[in-house]
């Protein structure tokens, strides 16, 4: 696997700034009378950006992928987060919907990287064996 850093990982930086936002939307209104569920929507948000840089910093492909399903995972938790925030009154359905469509484009980079990396790791460790005649 080539040997960069997580923060050259454009994955990461899609995380971070999704992250970010949600950190930002969390620090005002409705979610101040709820710590519980301001710091449960906080934790998965970084949870994708930390599984992203865990799996990189892991080195092998193997690694990488179970990180990135990880951080899959914690996609669908945010989602599921954000739309009970929005029954509750906490964000506007316009925010959801701008987070969901964060959401979904990461969701598809992620999968994207997979697959790539999947590719990567048959071809590279595939063995072929030529037979010769004697």
């Amino acid at each position: 696997m080539k040997d960069y850093k997580y923060e050259e990982e454009e994955t990461w930086n899609m995380a971070r700034e999704l992250a970010w936002d949600v950190y930002s939307i969390t620090s005002r209104g409705a979610f101040d009378s709820d710590h519980r569920v301001r710091n449960s929507v906080r934790r998965a948000s970084f949870a994708i950006m930390a599984n992203v840089a865990e799996g990189v910093e892991r080195g092998g492909k193997q690694e990488f992928v179970r990180y990135l399903s990880k951080a899959k995972d914690e996609i669908k938790l945010l989602r599921q987060q954000l739309i009970q925030a929005q029954q509750k009154g906490f964000i506007n359905s316009a925010t959801l919907t701008r987070l969901e469509l964060s959401l979904e484009s990461l969701g598809c980079m992620i999968s994207g990287l997979m697959t790539t990396i999947n590719q990567e790791f048959i071809n590279i460790d595939s063995v072929t064996v030529s037979y010769q005649s004697i």
